[in-house]
């Protein structure tokens, strides 16, 4: 969020920035909820990785965006993985 601060522009529209606020606060309750092997767990994976994915996509349409882009991508992968070891 710090650079696209910097950035300016489309990166700090309203809309982009408040997904990106919310894919990290959803990355750290779901890391929480993990670590207290909370039952709950998997649903909020679930939710994690929805918006992990809906942000690597709109960082994509902003552009030069990449590296947050495959980020967000790689935690809606290893959520996805999570709840399906959940689910076993």
């Amino acid at each position: 969020m710090n650079d696209c601060l910097e950035m300016g522009g489309k990166h700090v529209a309203p809309e982009h920035f408040r997904l990106m606020m919310n894919c990290a606060q959803i990355c750290a309750l779901s890391a929480k909820f993990m670590l207290s092997s909370s039952r709950f767990s998997n649903r909020t994976c679930e939710v994690c990785a929805e918006i992990c994915e809906a942000c690597a996509m709109e960082c994509d349409s902003v552009g030069d965006m990449e590296e947050c882009a495959s980020t967000c991508r790689e935690c809606a992968d290893s959520c996805k993985q999570m709840v399906g070891m959940s689910m076993h």
